[in-house]
Order: C-alpha cells, then structure tokens, then sequence
C-alpha cells in the first residue's frame, strides 16, 4: 500500500479550549514548524496520485488554521473526499457557508455530554457546549452534513443512552463513540471500566440498528465483532491504524493513527509515500500473525484487531492484546 485509504492531518496543534482528554495536548498557540500552505498542498497531492480517498482536516482546533479551506477546496479538486474535524464552537453561520463552499462533504463536531456540566467540564471550558450546538445548528442549517465525535470515558459512561434522541433533534447524520485511549492529556482520565465499555456497546448495537443515523465504534473494535456474531454486515476491520488509516501530525510526523504516537518518518525528509511503505512499524501492524495474547489466538483477529494504540499506551506493546477486551478468544 503505497498510502491509506483515509488519511487524518493534523492541521495545526492550537485550539481554543482545553479538553481533558486530548491526544494533542493542544495548546492555543500552534507548534514551531507546522506545514505550510505549500506542504500541505504537496502532501495532498502525493495522497491524491496514491490513491487515498478521504482526507480528514483535523487539529487541535482545524479552523484555527487560517488557509484550512483554501486547503480543502485543494483537496477536493485533486478528487478526494475532504472532511473536517471540529469543537463547533467556531462554527459562525458565515463559517458554516464557507465550509460548504470549500467542498467539505462532512463536519465531524465532538460532544462529550448531553448536559452543558458534562461537556463543558470534559472540554475544559465554560459555554463549550452552548457553542457546540450552536455550531452544529448552524451547519446543519447550510446543508453541511455533521457528524458528532463522543469520547467515552468513566466520568460521561452514564450518559451515552440519553444522546441519540439529542443527536437526531439537531439533525446529525453520524454519531461515533471513541473509547478514551490514554495518550496526551488523556494519560491523566479514568477510563471506563471493562464492565461498563460491554454494556455501553451492547446498548449501542441497539442504536445502531434502530437508529436512522450512521453509527460506528472508533477505538472501539470489539464493536466489530459483537456485528459479525449478531449477523450485521462487516465492512471494514476493527482497527484500522497502520493498514487503511493513518495520520500526519501538524509538524509532517506520520504515525499509523492520532492515537498510535509512533513515529513512521517525516513527510519533510522523504515524502508520506516511501516513509508509509518502509516503515518497520507500519509492516507490524499489517502483519496479523505479530498480535499476541488474546489478539493472537483470537478467531476474530480479522475483523477486530483490538485497539493497537491502547495496547501501546497500557500494556508497551503495540502487538499486546487489548487490556479492554472482555471476549475469551
């Protein structure tokens, strides 16, 4: 594979708010040495010819970027799927259009909470929540497709029944859980127990089938095989970092995903394509006789995986079975 099928680029590494939880650390001030206009536009390009599909201009905050649409309306004319990631809270009704206008097909917005107490804490600044909503009113209201980004961790488990009938009010098309990965800040949260993740996905099985919205389980590959034993349809593996998902840090690092901070070479240094193709790591993660543990024997190795990046950060092995996993085998 010459580049991943989906690609998430870490456009800046400033954001305005300070969530608990966030891989980045962001702070509101971008990095020394972030990609220029005409790097990103070479990295897209080199995507592009490589056949990469869906691109994902992610932060920190990705508005904070200021050349964030010329970028998207770059992307979008090399024929990829330009999508962006976002708090909401910058989302004005003119930002909103000029989203629309620069070709994004999908804003992803994160909501912790159904509650402002839950989200504003979980983001870490007071009115994030009204701001959220109001940012997905206003998409919404412009025919941007928005898709919501819930991370689950022990402090919002408890509220993860109560979002869908929030979500379909707004008129979202998507809801993705994540299960907290603790890198970055989120080193610092308390995940939520092994217990609560299996009810909080069986419960959600149930709301992906009933629900007219999209719904998918990020970190979460177990979610995968509780489909393949139900008898839903199985389109894509569990984890996908390192093999169809990979990821580009505002500085030009690649990594197999957000999560998964290894580094697998610089875009600067020898472009994605050959660093992606010879990475040592990157042959690891596709290589599916490398998992150990459960991982290993398990007969649905091919369709979860296990959460490579959790077994990093918890375990110091990104070949170690997921420390979440509830399944025998």
């Amino acid at each position: 594979m010459k580049a991943p099928r989906i690609l998430a680029w870490e456009t800046t590494s400033s954001c305005n708010l300070n969530c608990l939880h966030c891989r980045a650390s962001a702070t509101s001030e971008p990095k020394q040495g972030e990609l220029t206009t005409d790097e990103g536009r070479a990295l897209l390009r080199e995507l592009g010819s490589a056949g990469t599909k869906l691109v994902i201009l992610s932060g920190g905050e990705s508005l904070m970027r200021p050349d964030v649409f010329d970028l998207a309306r770059f992307g979008t004319g090399l024929g990829m799927r330009m999508t962006l990631a976002s708090n909401g809270s910058l989302v004005t009704p003119e930002v909103a259009v000029r989203i629309k206008e620069s070709g994004i097909v999908r804003v992803s917005v994160s909501l912790d909470g159904v509650t402002p107490e839950m989200h504003d804490r979980f983001r870490g600044r007071d009115g994030a929540f009204v701001l959220a909503l109001r940012g997905i009113r206003n998409l919404v209201e412009k025919g941007v497709p928005v898709q919501v980004n819930t991370t689950v961790a022990a402090m919002n488990v408890m509220q993860m029944d109560a979002f869908p009938d929030l979500l379909e009010s707004l008129g979202v098309i998507a809801w993705h859980v994540f299960f907290l990965v603790p890198t970055g800040r989120g080193q610092d949260m308390e995940p939520a127990t092994v217990r609560e993740y299996r009810s909080m996905l069986e419960g959600f099985h149930s709301v992906y089938r009933a629900a007219r919205m999209e719904c998918k389980a990020t970190c979460a590959p177990q979610f995968f095989r509780i489909l393949a034993e139900r008898g839903d349809p199985v389109h894509s593996k569990g984890c996908l970092a390192g093999s169809e998902f990979g990821f580009v840090s505002s500085t030009g690092v690649i990594q197999p995903c957000g999560f998964l901070q290894i580094p697998c070479g610089n875009i600067r240094e020898d472009g994605f394509c050959a660093a992606w193709e010879r990475s040592h790591t990157l042959r690891v993660l596709q290589d599916e006789s490398s998992l150990k543990g459960k991982c290993g024997s398990c007969s649905h190795r091919k369709t979860c995986g296990g959460c490579r990046a959790r077994a990093f950060e918890m375990l110091g092995d990104l070949t170690e079975q997921d420390p979440i996993c509830w399944f025998r085998n």
